[in-house]
């Protein structure tokens, strides 16, 4: 029997072929942001230039390029080798993430909690070993960590 796929169901399905293609090649790689416009960080170090359309991957030249260098069908196998994805993520020059990390340990900020979530009273931050957010400016990164340091927080953007 037939079913109507919803949009949500169709995002999903994309965003899990999204991330196969790089992990099922042994890859780092974590999917960040908006569903429908998902970023893919590698390593944890750096966010690629790339952009999902339907089901294509586009690699492109440079941060918001419109010149793309490859595309790729997300697939339920993908149906490209490591040595093909290596080449493409290497013709392209890609952003730095930044981080929040606990200074002293190896815990980065994760996100946040509240005292009273349904009044969102008593906001404070959550830190853990894995998952951390990320963050694609730095002066961005730099204000959050100057507000936890003022917290009381001692923090290091890595």
């Amino acid at each position: 029997m037939d079913r109507e796929e919803s949009l949500e169901d169709i995002v999903k399905r994309r965003n899990k072929r999204l991330l196969n293609f790089f992990t099922v090649h042994g890859l780092d790689a974590r999917i960040v942001g908006d569903d429908q416009k998902p970023a893919v960080v590698l390593n944890g170090t750096y966010v690629l230039s790339c952009y999902v359309k339907n089901f294509d991957l586009h690699f492109t030249k440079e941060p918001f390029s419109n010149e793309i260098v490859r595309s790729f069908k997300l697939k339920n196998e993908p149906e490209v080798s490591k040595l093909e994805l290596l080449e493409a993520i290497e013709l392209c020059s890609h952003r730095p993430v930044f981080k929040i990390k606990l200074s002293g340990t190896e815990l980065f900020l994760v996100g946040y909690n509240y005292l009273d979530s349904e009044n969102a009273i008593g906001r404070y931050p959550v830190f853990a070993q894995f998952m951390p957010k990320v963050y694609f400016d730095l002066d961005y990164a730099s204000r959050l960590a100057e507000s936890l340091n003022e917290e009381n927080y001692q923090v290091v953007i890595v």
